[in-house]
């Protein structure tokens, strides 16, 4: 998955929420609310060490 897509994903994913990624990053699994939550749908994907990301609150922009 190429950073532009991974950007995308996570604009589109709810605010607060957790994104559970393939061990190569190459997919998505699933969203949730909760990192367990998460962790389970990973799991059920056949999938025991997601790569789990975190969406912020609301996307802000910063001025390094």
């Amino acid at each position: 998955m190429d950073p532009k897509e991974r950007l995308e994903i996570l604009r589109k994913a709810a605010p607060n929420s957790w994104l559970a990624f393939s061990e190569d990053e190459s997919r998505v699994l699933g969203s949730a609310p909760t990192y367990a939550e998460a962790v389970e749908l990973a799991a059920k994907e056949g999938v025991e060490d997601p790569v789990l990301l975190k969406t912020p609150d609301e996307w802000l922009v910063s001025v390094l």
